[in-house]
Order: C-alpha cells, then sequence, then structure tokens
C-alpha cells in the first residue's frame, strides 16, 4: 500500500513537531499519530479517513497506554505495507515495534499523567498536551487546504 502523498507531506510537518516536544510522552504521541494516518491509508476509504479527527487518535493512543498494547483496530492500520522500498518498510516496522515496546514495558502509564502541563522553574506552566495538539490541529487544516483545488 502507498501512503499518499498529501499524508506524506502531513507526516513530515508532524514529526517535525519533535524538535520543539522533547518530552517522552509526546515524542510517543507524534509517532503514533503518523503511524495512524499511514494506517488509515492502508485500511480505510477515502470517506472514513476523512472523518477521523486528531480526538480519535488521541483517545486511540490513551486506549493504548491504559491496556498496555495496540487495541485491535491498531493492530489492523499497522499491518500496512509501506511504500515501494524495503528501506520505508524497516523504518516504519521499528517505530511500530518501539510503540509497541512503550506500551508493552508501561513505559508511558507514569508519565502519561502529567502530559497535560510542565511546571517551569519561574513557577509558571508549559501546557504540553494542549500545545501540541494545537499546533498538529494546525498542521492538518493547512493540509486540508492545500489539498482543496483552486478557484
Amino acid at each position: 500500500m502507498d501512503i499518499t502523498d498529501a499524508t506524506k507531506a502531513l507526516i513530515v510537518q508532524v514529526q517535525a513537531l519533535k524538535a520543539v516536544h522533547p518530552d517522552p510522552v509526546s515524542q510517543a504521541f507524534i509517532d503514533f499519530y503518523c503511524q495512524c494516518r499511514q494506517g488509515m491509508d492502508y485500511l480505510f476509504p477515502p470517506g472514513i479517513r476523512a472523518t477521523v479527527r486528531l480526538l480519535d487518535i488521541l483517545q486511540w493512543f490513551c486506549d493504548c497506554v491504559d491496556q498496555g498494547e495496540p487495541s485491535t483496530l491498531i493492530r489492523l492500520m499497522w499491518k500496512d505495507v509501506v511504500g515501494p522500498s524495503l528501506e520505508e518498510y524497516q523504518a516504519d516496522e521499528a517505530i511500530e515495534s518501539r510503540l509497541m515496546a512503550l506500551f508493552e514495558h508501561g513505559d508511558l502509564k507514569d508519565t502519561i499523567c502529567q502530559w497535560d502541563l510542565e511546571r517551569r522553574a519561574d513557577g509558571g506552566v508549559n501546557l504540553t498536551l494542549k500545545t501540541l495538539l494545537s499546533e498538529i490541529d494546525e498542521v492538518e487544516q493547512a493540509s486540508r487546504k492545500s489539498e482543496q483545488p483552486g478557484p
């Protein structure tokens, strides 16, 4: 299954957010989000893909963390065959294996409960989750606009 060009472009932009979100939960969520977008290209027809929201992907991520393993739906989406090259396939499998290990070993269970905010030394807070979701939402909106045909 080839990933659509729109999905590839979206993934590149979302992966770039890792530079400003170095915490382990955000890093894992970014990878999970990108794997879901690829898996949706594989598993869902376009009409259904269009109905999946960022909130849905966040819920799937939290469910996988809570369960300590990918859900059945996520496992089905991870059965995709990425791109025409072995290198792309191996990179995809490596990300999925890393996520699987994070879920199974419970590495995210303790830290996800503090994902909503980070206390700064100056007494302020960073709203880590809200900021990341806002940034991904902006990328998604820009991606949707670029897909629409011009006037």
